[in-house]
């Protein structure tokens, strides 16, 4: 089984943000929200740091 580069990144960020969602806030209100936010800065810093490496020669 071949796992890519992106879904494993997503994949990975899921999980780590569940766990910061759980570990990070009281409620369960604040955990989803914060959850939701980690996910997303994770995707959206992976894909910011994609576009800036994009330019350059392997």
């Amino acid at each position: 089984m071949v796992i890519y580069h992106f879904p494993a990144m997503v994949l990975f960020a899921f999980f780590v943000s569940v766990v910061f969602g759980t570990i990070a806030k009281e409620t369960t209100r604040e955990r989803i929200v914060y959850g939701v936010k980690s996910f997303l800065l994770f995707i959206g810093t992976a894909i910011v740091l994609a576009w800036i490496m994009y330019p350059f020669p392997r």
